[in-house]
């Protein structure tokens, strides 16, 4: 998946090229409209929101190129914030990097500096709605304390693609447990490690690993009295699959990742996850997620089940209609269950080249 995702990014710094172009610009987009009905909140049971995502890119030369990826969204859009009924827009650089690319025979080569995305799983290859197959996300990922961010981060990162296997190394400036903005305090180097082999086509397995300070000072879980933030480095590892034949597409994850304390216990978080997507005619597909997250520190265990039935409007038109099923220490029963329609756009405007 890393590999052809590379090898994908590359082909459009070649793309202008090819057509006898030094330079180029492009701009597409993905726009979503949901509506959600769940008890989560007191008020109202239904809510409304939308999403814009644009992605612009641009190539510099035969090597040169960048990219960003800049969202706006209303609230309350992502299930994971339901339990809300605040009415805000925000505004996300989630990536805005510079980048060099080297291709030869086989193989492909990528080293970027910006605002990234983190190295660390497979899923933040898919956070845009029209690439995510259902309408959460895995338990994993999300905004705001989760084990990884689907946020950018300041950082560098190099890529390669070589035949079937695909690496991957970044650097930031925070973990992905805890993003730090640049003016910031408590920022800390974070690496980040992962790599694939694709079996034969259609079936890659990979790997990842994660590793550095992940507090600060006025984190909600810095008590007072403990270590220094830089003595106390998180580790995180993973494994990821994808599979595809025929009408059938499978993908999952497996991911534990270790909190250090000195004031208190070690904190763990653990969580899997699988999906399956079967397409049942040109326009119409199903997709199902089950996930289970295991939390020490008194939070006991988590799981989540997702369902959608999506149709193809159009080539660049989606709309999903989709049930989520939760069950935890926390959870008020079917209460906390969603029912959601997402509504998806991708527009494609036309580029330009010099």
């Amino acid at each position: 998946m890393w590999r052809n995702l590379l090898i994908s990014a590359l082909a459009f710094t070649g793309a202008a090229g090819a057509q006898d172009a030094r330079a180029g610009f492009e701009y597409p987009m993905t726009v979503s409209l949901m509506t959600a009905h769940t008890h989560r909140h007191a008020g109202e049971p239904v809510t409304a929101a939308f999403r814009a995502t644009v992605y612009p890119a641009v190539k510099l030369g035969p090597n040169w190129f960048a990219y960003g990826a800049v969202q706006a969204y209303s609230t309350p859009y992502f299930y994971e914030a339901l339990t809300s009924r605040v009415r805000q827009l925000h505004v996300n650089v989630l990536q805005a990097y510079a980048g060099y690319s080297r291709t030869g025979k086989g193989w492909a080569l990528t080293v970027k500096a910006g605002q990234l995305t983190s190295a660390f799983g497979s899923f933040p290859l898919r956070y845009d709605d029209a690439r995510n197959w259902l309408i959460d996300l895995p338990q994993a990922y999300g905004y705001y304390y989760f084990p990884v961010t689907v946020y950018g981060m300041p950082g560098v990162e190099a890529d390669l693609a070589w035949g079937k296997v695909d690496l991957r190394a970044q650097l930031t400036n925070s973990s992905p447990s805890n993003p730090r903005r640049l003016w910031e305090s408590d920022q800390y180097a974070n690496w980040t490690f992962g790599g694939g082999y694709t079996i034969r086509h259609g079936f890659r397995v990979g790997a990842s690993f994660a590793h550095g300070p992940y507090l600060h000072q006025q984190h909600r879980f810095y008590r007072p009295g403990e270590a220094a933030p830089r003595t106390l480095p998180a580790t995180g590892y993973g494994v990821d699959a994808q599979y595809g034949r025929g009408r059938w597409t499978f993908t999952g994850e497996a991911q534990r990742f270790q909190y250090p304390y000195r004031a208190m216990p070690y904190f763990f978080s653990t969580t899997a996850y699988g999906e399956a997507k079967v397409t049942l005619s040109p326009r119409w597909y199903f997709a199902a997620r089950s996930g289970v997250r295991i939390r020490t520190g008194g939070r006991g265990t988590d799981s989540a089940h997702e369902v959608v039935l999506a149709a193809r409007l159009s080539q660049h038109q989606l709309i999903k209609f989709g049930y989520l099923a939760v069950d935890g220490p926390f959870s008020k029963g079917a209460r906390d269950n969603v029912f959601g329609i997402q509504y998806v756009v991708r527009i494609n405007p036309p580029g330009a080249a010099w």
